[in-house]
């Protein structure tokens, strides 16, 4: 899992206690009916419908874990669970059946292989959902791949082997095996989805898909009011309110809100009182009207909806401008930002850094956690 960078505002992905159990059963149900598959096979009318209904029993079996292992954006798809519990009964299957003469031998070596598998796979799709930052996921491979050479090394230098033979392997050895091709098969698939969100990560930007991690209500809608770290020129950065206005495939055009009294540019501001925007903003506050670009990556939470009466304004009335030529791309978007951004973490220095007593003082972001 990895670590959200607000610890106070955002939840790490979702985590269950009980999950090693709830795929132990599971695999074990998936066991029970698979294996009379396995021994009967699709011989005759009568076998093939007994086979069929096992099989789509055992797809009922695996729904409940492939909707264990999903995040909460996608738990209610219905449709897409169904392709995963089916996609995961056809994996076990395909590993299963090549095994059938040892698995019958040995039951328990049949249900230990039943659960790797299943793990294994689940392991996938759940580090596909969750893994958001590329960098992050590809260490994560880099660890996996280097405790399966380890491991490895261990079963060869014992006299075990990693090829799945059935003809002369104990259960010892075909369970070594299994647990180790399941391990590389988690690294592999780790590396490949880091690699191809990585590659679009430095090429267009942090994507919108999955959502970053802890976020909810995702993505930002158009009027919606959220605090995200805004870039300023210089590679500060601070956590500000904004009001979203558009959406594109690579950032974010938003408006950023400040506390700081600017009613000496009425031009470049609008005045926005608490008593119209309570439950959004903690007092007073001055919306920029000249449009920031946020990475999807930069945004932390949802504060609430922007106000009928501001928003008809904005559509309207307002002045609201593009980001002068003359003062150059917008900061946040070079490649050194976005390769920072893909290892969570941020280029140049927090804003809300304060002096006291001669010393620096950090609040807790992203970097600290």
């Amino acid at each position: 899992m990895q670590p959200p960078r607000l610890r106070s505002q955002r939840s790490i992905p979702e985590y269950s206690v009980g999950a090693p159990l709830a795929v132990g059963l599971g695999s074990w149900a998936m066991w029970v009916l698979m294996f009379p598959v396995l021994r009967v096979g699709f011989t005759g009318t009568r076998n093939t419908w007994i086979c069929v209904g096992l099989l789509l029993v055992c797809v009922l079996v695996a729904r409940p874990m492939v909707r264990m292992a999903a995040p909460a954006r996608l738990k209610e798809n219905r449709l897409l669970i169904a392709v995963r519990a089916v996609g995961l009964c056809c994996v076990v299957a395909a590993v299963m059946a090549p095994l059938e003469a040892e698995v019958d031998k040995q039951p328990m070596a049949g249900m230990t292989v039943m659960y790797a598998v299943t793990a294994a796979a689940l392991g996938l799709t759940r580090i596909v959902d969750h893994g958001y930052f590329p960098l992050v996921l590809l260490w994560t491979a880099l660890w996996k791949a280097l405790l399966a050479a380890v491991t490895g090394y261990w079963i060869h230098r014992t006299g075990g082997t990693l090829v799945l033979d059935q003809d002369d392997a104990t259960p010892g050895t075909l369970l070594l095996a299994v647990l180790w091709w399941s391990l590389t098969g988690l690294s592999a698939g780790c590396a490949a989805a880091a690699a191809v969100r990585l590659v679009r990560w430095l090429r267009t930007g942090p994507p919108a898909r999955p959502a970053p991690p802890g976020v909810t209500s995702w993505p930002p809608a158009a009027g919606d009011v959220w605090t995200a770290e805004l870039t300023h020129d210089d590679n500060t950065y601070k956590e500000r309110p904004v009001v979203v206005l558009e959406r594109t495939p690579g950032f974010v055009r938003v408006l950023g809100i400040t506390s700081v009294d600017k009613s000496d540019r009425p031009r470049g501001y609008l005045k926005l009182r608490l008593s119209e925007w309570e439950g959004v903003l903690k007092k007073d506050g001055w919306l920029n009207l000249e449009i920031a670009h946020v990475p999807y990556c930069d945004f932390l939470w949802r504060r609430g909806e922007c106000p009928d009466r501001v928003w008809d304004v904005l559509c309207t009335k307002a002045d609201v401008r593009e980001r002068s030529a003359k003062a150059g791309p917008p900061p946040g978007f070079t490649f050194r930002h976005r390769l920072w951004s893909a290892m969570n973490a941020h280029v140049g220095r927090d804003a809300r850094t304060v002096r006291a007593d001669g010393r620096g003082r950090r609040v807790w972001t992203r970097e600290k956690v």
